[in-house]
């Protein structure tokens, strides 16, 4: 570099820095305003309306479901595609049985992804989902007096360790 290109560099090297400088000032001295703003903003009941039939439109049902999902780690190049899929689907992939919408049931609707990889693999039914689960975790399926004899066993086991590590701290006292 000759000494002509490296005082331009310098001059705007100095400009962005003070460009930076007064962007930093103008944040931390508006940013306690900016917040009251908002927070206010949000208290209105026009806003709190307005929200609220969003929330209940389609485009706002849309955005809430694959927020979810995001938050579940599913991956996925297209979620406008994979949210269509989901709306269309109405039997299990897995089982054939008939989705329901909503919370409750064994037959409601749910996206099945891969925990480890986040990838999607089918629309299921709640039961299927479940099941799938366990098999990739290698869960066996127990009866449940298995389940309960077992989960006894642990609890007493759990007792035994926490009694074994308070004595073994109180010897160490002595």
């Amino acid at each position: 570099m000759n000494n002509k290109q490296e005082q331009e560099y310098l001059k705007l090297k100095e400009q962005n820095e003070k460009h930076k400088q007064r962007c930093k000032n103008n944040y931390y001295k508006n940013h306690e305003e900016n917040l009251q703003k908002h927070a206010k903003a949000r208290q209105d009941e026009e806003y709190k309306l307005m929200m609220k039939k969003y929330r209940e439109s389609e485009a706002g049902i849309k955005s809430a479901r694959i927020s979810c999902w995001k938050q579940m780690g599913v991956i996925s190049d297209d979620y406008d595609v994979l949210y269509t899929k989901y709306k269309e689907t109405t039997q299990c992939e897995e089982c054939n049985v008939e989705l329901v919408e909503g919370n409750k049931g064994k037959n409601k609707k749910t996206l099945d992804h891969d925990h480890k990889t986040g990838a999607f693999r089918n629309i299921v039914c709640c039961s299927c989902n479940v099941k799938r689960g366990n098999d990739d975790r290698g869960v066996v399926r127990k009866t449940k007096a298995q389940y309960n004899e077992n989960r006894k066993w642990k609890r007493w086991e759990q007792d035994f360790r926490l009694k074994w590590d308070l004595k073994k701290a109180f010897n160490s006292f002595k």
